[in-house]
């Protein structure tokens, strides 16, 4: 197999396939082996959006002149001189160029798919089906509620907070004489809960007596009188609510699409990966990995490969290494 030129192996880095600099009988501009070509500027061109156009200059002539000269230029500049510095030879180049094939896999997997297996609107309608809940959230009524053994507390608790600095007296009873430890400090807040009893806090459940109750009552109202909560007392205190929410099909194809995507893509990767270890995986050693030290914030230790100092030929725009950083 012919050896890769360090150069074609540094532009992948610079965001150029190799055959964007191709050969060409009539290159616009030569830097040391590579050629651009006027296909060449005309692809960079086309990618460019207008109103980056309009900003680079202000004519055609002007606009293909500093993009040859400020971008694809100083890019061919940039990798002879890695070439020079062999920076191609460095542990760290070969990982960037793994990286940027992975992704490149991923991006080819990705279009495989959305080519061969796209999502149809049969396909949207089933998962919505599916997945019904995930699209309607019914009504909702946010509560404070205050738990406690005492029915004569919990009546002078109510007493309380319907009177002058209501809301003061509540948080303080909340506070001091709550069983609910983990909403003392909060006003006994239990934030929405919905009529079965759950809460839009996934691990909080609560007695769907409580819904009940605040049913009864106006936003912003205090429940009239106690009531039994399991074996204690409650008392509630309905602070809002939210109508039911109810999404359609149209209105939620468009995230369902990109789910189904992903899903598939994923899978495609698993199947991949499942393919290709038994062809290429020739050895894992995990009794080596004991041997992998890492620092005490969990990075792994690493050292810093030294940079290369080289002073810039006269005329150059290229940065040149200094005391204070690259100028």
């Amino acid at each position: 197999m012919k050896a890769r030129s360090p150069i074609r192996l540094l532009l992948p880095l610079l965001g150029f396939s190799a055959s964007v600099f191709a050969a060409d009988a009539k290159p616009v501009a030569t830097v040391g082996k590579e050629t651009i070509s006027a296909a060449d500027l005309t692809r960079r061109l086309a990618h460019i959006p207008d109103f980056q156009r309009t900003a680079l200059a202000e004519s055609s002539e002007k606009l293909k002149r500093q993009v040859l000269e400020t971008q694809l230029v100083p890019e061919l500049l940039y990798a002879q001189e890695a070439e020079r510095l062999k920076l191609a030879e460095r542990p760290s180049f070969a990982a960037r160029e793994r990286e940027i094939l992975r992704q490149a896999m991923e991006r080819e997997l990705r279009a495989e798919i959305e080519r061969e297996k796209p999502v149809t609107s049969d396909d949207v309608k089933h998962y919505f089906e599916a997945n019904r809940t995930r699209f309607e959230t019914p009504r909702r009524i946010r509560i404070w509620r205050i738990l406690i053994d005492d029915e004569a507390l919990a009546k002078t608790i109510l007493t309380d907070a319907a009177g002058v600095d209501g809301l003061k007296h509540w948080s303080q009873h909340a506070r001091e004489d709550s069983l609910d430890k983990a909403t003392q400090f909060r006003d006994g807040d239990l934030g929405f809960v919905h009529e079965d009893g759950k809460t839009d806090a996934p691990t909080l459940r609560v007695d769907p007596v409580l819904f009940a109750s605040a049913d009864k009552l106006a936003d912003g109202e205090l429940v009239k009188e106690p009531f039994k909560e399991g074996l204690h007392w409650a008392v509630i205190w309905r602070r809002g609510s939210a109508p039911a929410i109810t999404r359609t099909v149209a209105q939620e194809e468009g995230s369902i699409r990109q789910v189904l995507t992903r899903e598939r893509v994923e899978k495609a990767r698993q199947d991949l990966l499942a393919e290709l270890k038994p062809k290429y995986l020739i050895a894992l050693n995990e009794g080596l990995l004991e041997t992998v030290h890492f620092e005490n914030d969990g990075t792994a230790a690493r050292q810093t490969e030294p940079r290369a100092v080289h002073a810039a030929p006269a005329g150059s725009s290229l940065p040149v290494a200094g005391e204070r950083g690259t100028r």
